[in-house]
């Protein structure tokens, strides 16, 4: 048995890309301890006999149905259409839908923008000046996938598509 450790992650003054990856690596300690909880609830019941884990249905010939689950990112709904007892038309949702929202009516932005304004488009590190793009990395710690995805305007006309990094190759854009 492994000594208990507390861990606390207190608020920062100012939420940033590093504060919320910060915080990801202290929710991974407690998804670790609360998925060992759950292992042994699961063994106690395996050890009573208590092994069924779903419920016999029948697939309807016609139906609409949506789900709805709380994902780490955010909710994921899943939305379906069955005609002749199949699959005639089915999309997932994912939290990428809802977090990189636009403005809503009322013209509050929606969580990305609000993270990256007034942020520098580049940044300078180190002895040999790489310029890493902060934008992406704030936009990282949100989603990981998603920058890669992502084309950013820059006036006048013109679009940044991709950017070639000695240390990362073609990691950003498409």
């Amino acid at each position: 048995m492994l000594p208990e450790v507390e861990l606390e992650w207190k608020i920062p003054q100012w939420s940033n890309a590093l504060e919320r990856d910060r915080a990801r690596t202290y929710f991974q300690a407690y998804a670790a301890a609360a998925a060992l909880y759950f292992v042994e609830q699961a063994l106690e019941e395996v050890r009573a006999g208590r092994t069924e884990t779903w419920t016999a249905f029948k697939v309807p010939q016609e139906a609409i149905g949506c789900g709805f689950h709380e994902a780490v990112r955010g909710v994921l709904s899943h939305h379906m259409v069955i005609r002749d007892g199949k699959i005639a038309n089915y999309h997932p949702y994912p939290p990428t839908c809802w977090n990189a929202s636009p403005r809503d009516i009322y013209g509050t932005p929606g969580p990305y923008e609000d993270a990256v304004q007034n942020t520098p488009i580049f940044e300078e590190n180190g002895p040999g000046k790489f310029k890493g793009i902060d934008i992406m990395r704030t936009v990282r710690s949100f989603d990981p996938c998603l920058p890669c995805g992502v084309h950013m305007y820059l006036g006048k006309g013109r679009t940044l598509e991709t950017i070639h990094s000695p240390t990362f190759g073609r990691a950003f854009g498409s």
